[in-house]
């Protein structure tokens, strides 16, 4: 049961119309205030926050044990390598703005030294912001976390501390199914990190993806300008 209704022009208004309503006034609320706060100034924003984020990191290690936090999807449309394309050419050349609206809590991107990428966000819908340093890796071997060998299509990164200790890893593999993709996105945290965090994550990870898979299947490539489209899509 609805225990409030309004109407418009006589109709009512459902409350999803209103929940998209919030969506897309919060986007563009959000959108502002990165003009005028960027990722540099979100970080000294939140040192305190950062700070605290990056010793917990390191005090939740156990050895070669990580946690996983989890979200598989399929896209009806389009190839893995298509969207791996528009994905890193739009986060990190084109579009970094307009991509970090697809969650709430995507703060900036900071381009560190050593090809380092500064990730703020709050991280496991759980705690408060932290900036993940993610070195991007093009071999896999070594690591103690198996591939899927029939998803051959993967974006894959270690995350470090400021003096290098590895805290975890990012390992998005996709897989072609003509039409379309599947996507196994995860993301792993140190064995000893909180459950709160490690679930909650997965949920930022479906938040996100889902409006970026849904950005991508309306663009394809990256346009000129994708602002319009991450301000509206979902909502």
């Amino acid at each position: 049961m609805q225990g409030v209704t309004f109407f418009k022009d006589g109709e009512p208004v459902s409350g999803e119309t209103l929940l998209r309503m919030e969506v897309r006034r919060a986007r563009h609320m959000m959108a502002m205030l990165a003009r005028k706060l960027d990722a540099a100034a979100m970080a000294k924003l939140f040192a305190e926050e950062i700070a605290l984020s990056a010793s917990q990191q390191l005090q939740w290690r156990q050895g070669e044990t990580f946690s996983e936090s989890l979200a598989v999807a399929h896209v009806a449309e389009g190839s893995a390598a298509e969207f791996l394309e528009w994905y890193v050419t739009g986060y990190l050349q084109a579009n970094t703005a307009a991509m970090l609206r697809a969650h709430p809590e995507h703060l900036g991107v900071l381009q560190l030294p050593g090809g380092i990428v500064g990730v703020l966000e709050v991280t496991g819908h759980s705690h408060g912001p932290e900036l993940l340093r993610a070195k991007r890796l093009e071999d896999w071997s070594g690591i103690p976390i198996p591939l899927e060998p029939d998803m051959p299509y993967r974006l894959m990164a270690r995350s470090e501390s400021e003096d290098g200790q590895v805290v975890g890893y990012l390992l998005h593999q996709y897989r072609d199914t003509n039409p379309g993709f599947d996507a196994r996105l995860a993301i792993y945290w140190p064995g000893g990190a909180p459950e709160a965090l490690v679930k909650g994550h997965a949920d930022h990870l479906m938040v996100e993806f889902n409006n970026w898979f849904q950005m991508y299947l309306q663009t394809r490539k990256q346009p000129a300008d994708l602002m319009p489209v991450a301000l509206t899509v979902n909502s």
